[in-house]
């Protein structure tokens, strides 16, 4: 079998498989019993250059087997015997050991390693990838911060809550709870791109206030889809002068009529006719939908006061309490139509804040803010 290649099965057959660490040659490889993979390498360099003179030294004081863990091969554990070499200068007389660019400084583990475990941490709990790799809990806390915040510094994102954010055109702001009814965050992304730009805590007033005092361009936002929230407003409003506020479709819950299948349609149908008030109702709803759907920005006023007039003299009680909101937003729900053909919404922001959810009930709650929130603004909890 080649050098360069690991994996022998029991039964003598084999397959090749890279080691993928050019810094290394392969001197032996052998299957323990208990499924690992042992391998020996000792590095390919044939000098050093010495920390204290800084001159290249090729004299071997000595060698000295360390043992480090690679990544697993399937379920095989990778276990790395390096052959780490003691170099004796010539010229200072001093002697010192090669460096180890696989590994690290005193680490007992390769970076390749703790990429893979930092990674996955991602969108699993800490605890679960520590039982899953067979590491410490804090073994994988750190691989995690140390690959999470390498991947935000290329993104040209940080995790100080003071630093300016960069300023795009279209804005979404909602919120999620971190402890239901106790504790909520504000998360703050940009529509355009599908990119988080901030995480944080709080969503009163003067919490959202200080959020978007951060923007670096104020006067550069045109618009800010929310949803009808009675903090968000008058912040943008302050903060944001520019900027149109757009609310977002959220209440257009129901499934719409061409997303019936035939039974449903028909078992609506049937519905209706035994539930008079519950079919005006919907109609009325789906009048709404066609609004939405077919109105520009000249049309979209006088087709709104048709239908609110509509649900004002034939509508349900239940749905007649809901103009209210109408009146109150509607500015910032005819704002929805100055950027046609975009159809501004708040979709991806709650996508966001989902898929948010979904991670925190998996960890089954999270205490440490600062992880949830690298989790996050890491745009892999998408």
């Amino acid at each position: 079998m080649p050098n360069q290649h690991t994996t022998e099965a029991v039964n003598h057959e084999a397959i090749l498989v890279p080691l993928d660490l050019a810094e290394f040659h392969i001197v032996n490889q052998e299957w323990l019993a208990t499924g690992t993979i042992r391998v020996e390498v000792i590095a390919t360099a044939t000098q050093a250059t010495c920390p204290h003179c800084h001159k290249p030294c090729v004299k071997i004081h000595d060698t000295r087997p360390r043992k480090k863990r690679d990544r697993a091969l399937r379920e095989h554990r990778v276990e790395l015997i390096v052959l780490k070499r003691r170099f004796r200068c010539l010229r200072c007389r001093k002697a010192f050991t090669e460096p180890d660019t696989a590994c690290g400084w005193r680490r007992k583990t390769t970076a390749r390693l703790r990429e893979e475990i930092g990674k996955r941490a991602y969108t699993q709990p800490i605890s679960h990838v520590a039982t899953a790799c067979g590491v410490g809990p804090r073994f994988v806390q750190g691989c995690f911060q140390s690959v999470a915040l390498q991947e935000l510094q290329e993104k040209g994102l940080t995790l100080d809550e003071q630093q300016p954010l960069d300023t795009p055109e279209f804005l979404g702001i909602d919120e999620f709870a971190r402890r239901k009814g106790h504790v909520y965050e504000t998360i703050l992304c940009d529509v355009g791109t599908h990119q988080v730009l901030e995480v944080s805590a709080g969503r009163k007033l003067d919490e959202v206030t200080t959020l978007l005092e951060r923007l670096r361009e104020p006067d550069a936002v045109k618009a800010v889809s929310m949803d009808m929230s009675a903090s968000y407003r008058p912040a943008v409003q302050l903060c944001l002068p520019k900027a149109h506020i757009v609310v977002d479709q959220q209440f257009l819950f129901l499934r719409a009529q061409e997303d019936l299948s035939e039974q449903h349609a028909q078992e609506r149908t049937l519905i209706g006719e035994q539930l008079p008030v519950l079919e005006l109702a919907w109609q009325l709803k789906e009048e709404l939908r066609t609004w939405y759907a077919t109105s520009t920005m000249t049309t979209a006023a006088s087709n709104l006061d048709a239908w609110i007039e509509k649900v004002h003299t034939f509508g349900p009680e239940p749905l007649r309490k809901t103009l209210s909101a109408f009146k109150n937003w509607r500015h910032e729900i005819l704002a929805f139509f100055q950027f046609l053909p975009m159809r501004l919404s708040n979709g991806f922001v709650e996508g966001k804040n989902n898929r948010t959810k979904a991670i925190i009930r998996q960890g089954y709650g999270y205490r440490n803010r600062y992880h949830l929130r690298l989790r996050i603004l890491l745009g892999n909890v998408a």
